[in-house]
């Protein structure tokens, strides 16, 4: 299949795990040393279906209550490179990984390649996205892990194409919800993230202490503020590198917030994100 680099894995063993692993009352069966095929098996067999969110946390859990993170990385990773050689078809093999994975490394990971690999269909450019988003906005499957981690590597890809995901989540989003979420996040600075940021303050002011301490936290993450191009879907271009098409440092990008902070943040949040900016 080109799939894996372990030549024993027969079609016909992915299909056997496929079987076990969509049969709740099978699912003990799979040995430990197994999982990681059938985690792979079901996103193979379940990769163009919607609606399978909960099952797919349900089974993920089992998974990762098996397998080191080292080997749940692994199984995104060929994961990953199914969905490349389909060309960006079945990127939903990925969200149960995006969902439930206990590293927030290994959320934030997944959340990437789906939002960079998932092909543009007529009706949606970015199908990736527009998933995830759905899934941040909606409410929890039992056993789901924070979104925090797709949000972060939305707002992270700092390409303004994908602001109006970002608006649409925050529209969504009940704001205790919304407030909960930005809480954890660890985005690094973009005018894509932080023109969001700004833009919640308008809807939300009563959330400045939250949008000030997500701004104070991100300048330690990188040395200045990026307006990007990303190429997506990233399959398709050679060169895959991101595109700066304007760039700002620190403390000029705390000039260009400045005048709409002032509205909303009080004396001591201003002073908090004055002092991360400068």
């Amino acid at each position: 299949m080109g799939l894996f680099q372990d030549q024993t894995s027969s079609l016909s063993e992915i299909k056997r795990l496929a079987a076990l692993v969509t049969d709740p009352s099978r699912r003990e069966e799979i040995g430990s040393d197994q999982w990681p095929l059938a985690m792979i098996a079901y996103g193979l067999v379940t990769c163009n279906e919607t609606g399978r969110e909960e099952e797919g946390v349900t089974i993920y859990n089992m998974f990762q209550s098996r397998c080191a993170p080292d080997a749940r990385r692994k199984c995104a990773l060929q994961l990953a490179a199914f969905i490349r050689q389909r060309k960006g078809d079945g990127w939903r093999a990925l969200l149960p990984f995006a969902m439930a994975d206990e590293a927030p490394d290994i959320r934030r990971q997944s959340a990437f390649l789906i939002y960079t690999l998932a092909a543009p269909q007529p009706e949606e450019r970015f199908p990736g996205i527009a998933g995830l988003a759905n899934v941040i906005c909606a409410s929890p499957c039992p056993g789901q892990a924070s979104m925090a981690p797709a949000l972060d590597a939305l707002m992270s890809l700092g390409d303004m194409r994908f602001a109006p995901y970002l608006s649409f989540i925050s529209k969504n989003l009940p704001p205790g919800r919304l407030a909960d979420l930005l809480a954890e996040t660890e985005a690094i600075p973009t005018d894509l993230g932080c023109g969001w940021l700004l833009d919640i303050l308008d809807e939300h002011p009563e959330l400045s202490s939250t949008i000030a301490a997500v701004l104070a936290g991100m300048p330690s993450r990188a040395g200045e503020v990026l307006d990007v191009v990303v190429p997506v879907p990233s399959w398709q271009f050679t060169n895959s590198a991101v595109q700066p098409l304007h760039s700002w440092s620190i403390p000029e990008y705390r000039l260009r917030m400045e005048e709409r902070l002032s509205r909303y943040l009080a004396p001591e949040e201003r002073e908090a994100v004055d002092r991360a900016w400068n």
